[in-house]
């Protein structure tokens, strides 16, 4: 079973993912803060991480970077209401493997963003706010 680290502050959001999850068979475990994302991360040695942007303690950006330089090849979907280019192009920076609007952002989006990170699959770091609405989202 694959797990999933969500990191967020909001404890409606992370309710919402988490079910959304595990209905889809991922195990999941949950952090509210940045520096217990990074404790999670630790332990909980998921397959993928769902990180918020903007949270206390440690925001988004360190936890990221720290991620990045702790666990070069574990995948990191950032899914932010922060949604400029400016923090789009920061978390691409900052090692993100896909960015995605959380309030645009759907549940089976979320899903295949997850997966394609994952099974390593070739996206070349396009994000949901780069793709037209008429494309494919995956190819």
């Amino acid at each position: 079973m694959k797990k999933i680290l969500i990191i967020d502050d909001d404890p409606v959001v992370t309710a919402v993912y988490q079910q959304m999850l595990e209905r889809e068979g991922f195990a999941t475990e949950v952090a509210s803060n940045g520096a217990q994302g990074l404790d999670r991360a630790l332990s909980f040695e998921p397959n993928a991480v769902l990180l918020d942007l903007l949270m206390p303690t440690l925001n988004g950006f360190i936890v990221l970077k720290t991620i990045r330089a702790a666990f070069c090849g574990l995948p990191v979907i950032v899914i932010t209401s922060a949604c400029t280019a400016e923090f789009q192009e920061k978390a691409l920076t900052a090692g993100a493997s896909h960015v995605l609007d959380k309030s645009t952002a759907s549940a089976s989006e979320i899903i295949s963003f997850l997966q394609i990170a994952i099974n390593g699959v070739s996206s070349n770091r396009v994000t949901a706010f780069e793709q037209d609405e008429k494309s494919p989202r995956f190819s």
